[in-house]
């Protein structure tokens, strides 16, 4: 197989032919991959050749990732929570916290839908089996931050994180050439690059300079062969005190344009970002708009692989739905529609005993410069009626973030060879052999905080 090039992931913004189409959304997966063999039959652009192949392996992976009927979910959840009925399913269902797709007209779950379901929906749940609602719990941790960053004007912290990944055992190929990336800290504004220190590695290491920042290992694959990196690094948060009257009349025009195939400016999203906006014009409280509008109206939800959502942006504003790096991207390209630049930033949240993929955005606003938003504790925040930190996440984050990533579908360096898991964003690795990609399933990834100290700033 021809190398993957990265940048032909633009690519999935083509639209696919009808009878493609017509298998695709009546989840037909193994229909839709013999029209696919058909197509190519004919001559075919090569553009349309790429968006084909893509569209392959995302037929194979929903194939693949939507094996439980409505039954089999309902028994995935009466196993651990056995107060809950169809009737609290299809109404946890119509409340927009379930990802599915339609089989010959039946609904099927997305795999991990039962225990994404018990994630999202725990005050449902509470309410079914305790017949009260539970009480909102104010994060007294994160409180304290924003009142010490208030006071003092930033906060740091130092942490050592382990992190580590390898090829599932039925998929080693003792003597073949393994690649992997593992996620690395970012040289930032949050992040001094001094202050970022490689502490060991399993192999010999490239660490890159990208935006998507790896630490890169390439060997003969052995029967335990693993790869791991520690490091260490010092994440500094800044409180920003905005004020609407201190924006300037001048702003800049960078990182405002599309970026296929998920930031791209829609009827639908232009229309709804002229609403959103309605007659206002500065921008720190246009994007404020845009802020309140995601985080009151899109619910948290664990999301399938970003590969296979087709438009992940409109899809959120469509369906109210999805987790952190869907909300983000719904942000930055409704703020890019109004002229507004934003980007994208992303890594891992790092708390005090554990770390979890997490990612949010950037707006930049002069004089400010470069802000951060996290529209996804944002709403969290919301919807526990905390209004606090809803204030605190336009505009301000915690120190509590390694950031690996600064850009939205960047190229890895070196640049992988075949098509990644996830090509947007590196939050827990990639890993290859020198003639076929590790895909969904077949390889494993972990991380672990090893320490971590509070500094004085």
């Amino acid at each position: 197989m021809k190398p993957f090039e990265e940048n032909n992931i633009k690519y999935l913004a083509l639209e696919l032919p009808d009878d493609i189409k017509h298998y695709k959304y009546n989840g037909n997966f193994d229909g839709e991959l013999s029209a696919i063999e058909r197509y190519l039959s004919h001559d075919v652009s090569e553009a349309m050749k790429i968006r084909l192949f893509l569209e392959t392996v995302i037929a194979q992976n929903m194939k693949n990732d939507y094996k439980n009927n409505f039954d089999d979910l309902l028994a995935a959840l009466v196993e651990k929570h056995p107060k809950i009925n169809a009737e609290n399913l299809e109404e946890i269902i119509n409340l927009g916290h379930v990802d599915y797709i339609l089989k010959s007209g039946e609904r099927y779950f997305q795999n991990s839908a039962a225990s994404n379901i018990v994630k999202c929906c725990g005050a449902y749940i509470y309410r079914i089996e305790n017949g009260r609602d539970e009480q909102p719990c104010p994060n007294e941790l994160l409180h304290k931050v924003v009142n010490e960053m208030q006071e003092k004007g930033s906060m740091a912290y130092r942490f050592e994180i382990f992190e580590k990944i390898a090829p599932k055992k039925e998929f080693i190929r003792e003597g073949k050439t393994l690649r992997a990336y593992l996620p690395y800290p970012c040289a930032c504004q949050e992040q001094d690059s001094s202050r970022i220190k490689l502490l060991s590695s399993s192999h010999n290491i490239k660490i890159s300079n990208a935006p998507q920042r790896t630490a890169f290992f390439e060997e003969i694959c052995n029967a335990d062969t693993e790869f791991s990196v520690s490091f260490s690094y010092v994440n500094k948060a800044t409180y920003h005190e905005l004020s609407a009257s201190e924006v300037l009349s001048e702003q800049p025009g960078f990182y405002t344009d599309e970026q296929y195939p998920h930031i791209i400016f829609t009827p639908f999203l232009r229309s709804l970002a002229k609403d959103i906006a309605g007659n206002e014009k500065n921008p720190l409280l246009v994007a404020k708009r845009v802020y309140d509008y995601i985080t009151k109206n899109v619910k948290y939800s664990y999301m399938r692989a970003y590969l296979l959502i087709d438009n992940i942006p409109q899809s959120a504003a469509l369906n109210n739905r999805g987790d952190c790096g869907v909300q983000a991207l719904l942000f930055i390209t409704l703020c890019r529609i109004l002229g507004i630049p934003a980007r994208w930033q992303s890594g891992s949240s790092v708390e005090l005993d554990s770390i979890g993929s997490h990612d949010w955005a950037q707006l930049f606003v002069a004089p400010y410069g470069w802000l951060p938003v996290d529209p996804s504790y944002g709403g969290g925040a919301f919807r526990n009626g905390d209004m606090v930190l809803h204030s605190h996440y336009f505009g301000n984050l915690d120190p509590y973030r390694l950031i690996a990533c600064t850009e939205f579908q960047s190229p890895f360096e070196p640049a992988k060879h075949y098509l990644r898991t996830d090509p947007y964003d590196n939050q827990s690795g990639e890993i290859e052999y020198s003639d076929r990609e590790l895909f969904f399933g077949e390889y494993k990834a972990s991380r672990m905080v090893l320490g971590y100290s509070k500094l004085k700033v």
